[in-house]
């Protein structure tokens, strides 16, 4: 078999499993393609830093009894 008809054949029946392998993991190239548009115009849609939320100031309390003391028995 000449070199050029192997090499014809070989890169045939890889391109054969690689599509049946894409179809299997239900993956193609197209499908990723779109996927990427699709994250990309969502990232243009968002805005560049999220808003944070202003948390209102909160006195925790130390648990310190200096006022009173324990009463004892």
């Amino acid at each position: 078999m000449p070199m050029w008809l192997r090499k014809f054949t070989f890169k045939k029946i890889q391109d054969h499993y690689e599509q049946k392998a894409q179809q299997a993991s239900g993956t193609s190239t197209d499908d990723m393609n779109e996927m990427r548009k699709t994250l990309q115009q969502a990232q243009q849609n968002r805005p560049s830093q999220p808003q944070q939320k202003s948390t209102p100031n909160v006195k925790v309390p130390d648990f310190v009894t200096t006022t009173k003391k324990a009463s004892r028995k």
